[in-house]
């Protein structure tokens, strides 16, 4: 049996009150009157006997002084504890991740509700139960090991802190659980604002009505053909019981520049695209205001403008078509890309490039170690599955788009063009169709085991308006831009997860701040630094860039009951907290002295 608040155990103090007053009773004082009759037929009415007054006298001390007892131990939070032989150890998992730092009405983080409820646990458990602590947001951390030292533990548990990283709980059960099976009988308590799995016992803290918007999606691109317009892709997504109002900022070096106002439904999704017009280096924040937003982390992303760089693309055709040839020229010459002609028989180069078009041919071995870009294939190759059409293929006046927001697709006119389809692309596999007509789909891009690869199932120099027009050549930059850009944007250029981790040159990774003043600095271990926080970064090998949460796992908060009205746990052996018990019983003693003491009234 224990006070988990022994500090209250002051108001105990007050039975004294009742004490002295039992124990020094002022004299019946004399006053004279002018007839006694009324008082002697009073006095008969209620005559007793001596030694039942004194017995009643005594009831009430004694029930007086239960009822501050009673008060002073749920103030004081009485616990039982289990019988010594129920559990040998227990082992507490504790939620650290981004979603642990959404607020209530009161101000409590889940961290802070999942922190006292799991005090409270261990404050009910007797000395000789063994604890072990662990955290974990994406990956599982051991804090305390094996311990009997309950305020070590407990120091631990105030130490711990939210990491703005995506949760994955798997990896913490799994150790969770081979740790409980080296001693046994054993209990494993998860503390999140999720349900356990597993058979592991759920310290549940979730939010009643959680309310967020966040940011769960974003990225910096250079639009094509423009060499100083860049362009910011945010996708949002909304948690809550209604619509939530919200206010997207732009702002480039903190000035404000742009602002979009939305509608999200509940558990809507909403991706948009901002013009951004800064010149290399800008710092450019997005942010999400939402009226009630609960969770704070995921409403922000910052980054900086990437500097441009040319991409070598190598074009390989026995014969080159004029059409791709104008469309090329017309794309290089802002000196973005760099375009080189080569026969087949040159193939493969000797020098690396960033991406290779294949234009009516096909290399006897897929090369998979650079992004292809394919127009009118022969045949079908690794993850290109083409059937090509007899004849002079099918004319296609229709198109239709199967995504129209896809990177390849930004500013073609699908609608307007009219082509000649010579190879039917399948729907099914790693590349997902764009374009599709009678005939089939005839545009698909994907990635193949990390590998970008773009299929153009018609042959240009066939169509009747294609190559003319302006959508050809944004169609090749679209796909030049989007293939190559895992290879030639630089470890820092965009905005990554937190959690990650990624190889960088220098010697010293920072944190730093939006003025460039360095806030936390540390050695890079063999090349490497793990982002484990939300903002700019930098090292003094030259990469930089930022990081934010982008989780639409840690954005949904998960709704649940609300924790104070949640019945206290029963662990095993473990009968809980007396506090409300004891406050029963104060009302209980409340109404037998008043029935007791009071039910005869003087009229």
């Amino acid at each position: 049996m224990r006070f988990l608040e022994s500090s209250q155990l002051v108001w105990a103090l007050a039975a004294l009150v009742p004490l002295l007053l039992f124990l020094f009773r002022r004299r019946p004082r004399r006053v004279p009157v002018s007839s006694l009759l009324f008082f002697k037929s009073l006095a008969r009415e209620h005559r007793e006997s001596a030694w039942l007054r004194w017995l009643k006298r005594l009831l009430s001390l004694l029930l007086t002084l239960l009822v501050i007892a009673s008060a002073v131990g749920a103030l004081a939070r009485l616990v039982v504890s289990p019988p010594a032989g129920g559990v040998k150890s227990v082992v507490v998992i504790v939620d650290r991740s981004a979603s642990m730092a959404a607020k209530d009405e009161r101000g409590a983080t889940r961290l802070d509700e999942a922190r006292g409820r799991v005090r409270a646990r261990l404050a009910g458990m007797p000395g000789s139960v063994a604890v072990i602590l662990i955290a974990f947001d994406r990956q599982a951390e051991i804090v305390v090991t094996k311990t009997y030292d309950r305020p070590a533990v407990e120091r631990a548990l105030n130490a711990l802190t939210v990491r703005p990283i995506e949760g994955d709980p798997a990896p913490a059960l799994r150790l969770g659980s081979q740790l409980a099976a080296l001693e046994t009988p054993s209990a494993i308590w998860f503390a999140s604002d999720e349900k356990a799995e597993g058979g592991a016992e759920s310290i549940a803290v979730p939010l009643a009505a959680p309310r967020n918007v966040g940011i769960s999606g974003f990225d910096i691109r250079r639009l094509p053909l423009e060499a100083s317009g860049c362009e910011a892709f945010v996708h949002l997504q909304a948690v809550g019981a209604s619509p939530s109002e919200t206010k997207v900022e732009v702002r480039i070096d903190g000035t404000l520049t742009a602002v979009r106002e939305l509608t999200l439904p509940p558990g809507g999704r909403e991706s948009l695209l901002l013009p951004i017009d800064a010149a290399t280096g800008k710092l450019v924040s997005v942010r999400a205001i939402t009226p009630g937003d609960q969770l704070a982390e995921d409403d922000e992303v910052t980054a900086r403008i990437p500097e441009p760089r040319t991409v070598k693309v190598l074009w390989v055709s026995a014969q080159p078509d004029p059409f791709t040839q104008l469309a090329l020229t017309a794309i290089s010459r802002e000196g973005e890309l760099a375009v080189f002609r080569a026969a087949p028989e040159a193939w493969p180069p000797q020098e690396p490039v960033d991406a290779v078009i294949f234009q009516n041919w096909l290399p006897k071995e897929w090369p998979a170690d650079v992004p292809v870009i394919v127009i009118n294939p022969p045949g079908a190759l690794g993850p290109v599955q083409a059937v090509r059409m007899q004849g002079a293929g099918l004319p296609v006046d229709r198109l239709r788009a199967t995504r129209e927001r896809h990177p390849l697709l930004f500013g073609v006119a699908t609608a307007r063009l009219a082509l000649t389809q010579t190879a039917v692309l399948a729907a099914e596999g790693a590349l997902e169709p764009l374009w599709t007509g009678p005939g089939g789909p005839l545009l698909a891009a994907g990635d193949a085991r990390g590998q970008r690869v773009v299929v153009l199932g018609f042959a240009p120099e066939q169509s009747e308006n294609l190559p003319l027009s302006a959508s050809y050549p944004l169609l090749l930059g679209n796909a030049i831009h989007w293939v190559s850009q895992p290879r030639t944007e630089l470890s820092g250029t965009r905005v990554r997860r937190t959690g990650e981790s990624v190889t960088l040159r220098g010697e010293n990774f920072a944190w730093v701040k939006a003025d460039g003043a360095e806030t936390t600095r540390a050695p890079l271990r063999n090349g490497w630094a793990a982002l484990d926080r939300i903002g700019l970064w930098k090292t003094d090998g030259g990469d930089a860039g930022s990081a934010a949460l982008l989780s639409g796992r840690e954005t949904l908060l998960p709704a649940g009951a609300a924790a104070a009205d949640q019945a206290p746990e029963r662990v095993r052996g473990l009968r809980g907290d007396l506090s409300g018990p004891l406050l029963w019983l104060v009302l209980a003693v409340l109404l037998v002295e008043s029935w007791l003491f009071h039910r005869h009234a003087v009229h």
